[in-house]
């Protein structure tokens, strides 16, 4: 058996040198951030600006459609649990005549096949979903007479009382009014 050759070498520059430099790409930074503002304000079914709506987002998913959180049954744009997509489904099913009313087991059954369903991850349903229980509980805290309705919402849908999740975001949103095209401002609100 003879022994391998070492296979031949080029001591030539594969690459011209004219290719080496790295080349200026232009990135709009903010084209992201006009796709959802476009998104939120056609699809909002809330009581909630749309300042508020997007760093909401942002602080949610990162703009990210697809998002889903390790752990949890949170999905999409605004991470919707399980658990509101069956209130909103309860809460409809409320509003229909009570012949036409569906037992709990089959409303739950079609709630959780929407959750697990693409149609939850597509964006205009992620936020009119969203949007829609946001302002359910924006009107619960209205007939409670609370001093914030939005932000006692706030601290249901992000289930932690302290308050923080929404001082973080009504401090951003009241900045990017003034610099709409900021995505600065939603980063600095993630730090």
């Amino acid at each position: 058996m003879s022994k391998p050759q070492p296979l031949a070498t080029s001591q030539n520059n594969l690459t011209p040198v004219s290719d080496r430099k790295p080349a200026v790409v232009s990135v709009d930074t903010a084209a992201r951030l006009r796709e959802i503002r476009a998104l939120v304000a056609a699809n909002n079914r809330s009581s909630v600006d749309t300042d508020t709506l997007i760093c909401q987002i942002y602080m949610e998913s990162r703009f990210e459609a697809n998002a889903k959180a390790q752990g949890s049954s949170a999905r999409g744009l605004m991470q919707l649990l399980k658990a509101p997509v069956r209130e909103l489904y309860r809460l409809e099913n409320l509003k229909k005549p009570r012949v036409e009313r569906l037992e709990e087991s089959e409303l739950y059954r079609q709630a959780d096949a929407f959750h697990a369903s693409q149609q939850l991850v597509d964006e205009a349903i992620n936020i009119q979903t969203g949007t829609r229980y946001l302002e359910h509980l924006v009107q619960k805290h209205t007939r409670k007479a609370a001093a914030d309705p939005i932000a006692e919402a706030y601290k249901d849908y992000r289930g932690l009382r302290n308050g923080v999740y929404y001082r973080k975001i009504k401090a951003a949103a009241e900045k990017l009014r003034t610099s709409p095209e900021s995505m600065q401002v939603l980063r600095e609100m993630v730090q």
